[in-house]
């Protein structure tokens, strides 16, 4: 259950991000002229979430897996 709170305590402090960035002129041109790196902080935050429901575990264990795979391979 604190996942989940830290999940919606992140999710608002984008929403306040969006909100103080939706008034900031030099924020909206810098969307229009470089969208990717205007949007790098939502993002940012967007894979700090995916890392708390578990999704960097799942990354290791899939890695791991993928690592152990080779290792077997080239003693072959």
């Amino acid at each position: 259950m604190s996942r989940l709170f830290r999940v919606i305590e992140a999710a608002a402090r984008d929403a306040r991000r969006a909100e103080a960035l939706k008034y900031d002129t030099r924020a909206r041109r810098e969307l229009r002229t470089d969208p990717e790196s205007a949007l790098l902080a939502f993002e940012l935050r967007a894979s700090a979430i995916c890392d708390e429901i578990g999704v960097r575990e799942e990354r290791l264990v899939r890695r791991d897996r993928g690592v152990r795979a080779a290792h077997r391979t080239a003693l072959g």
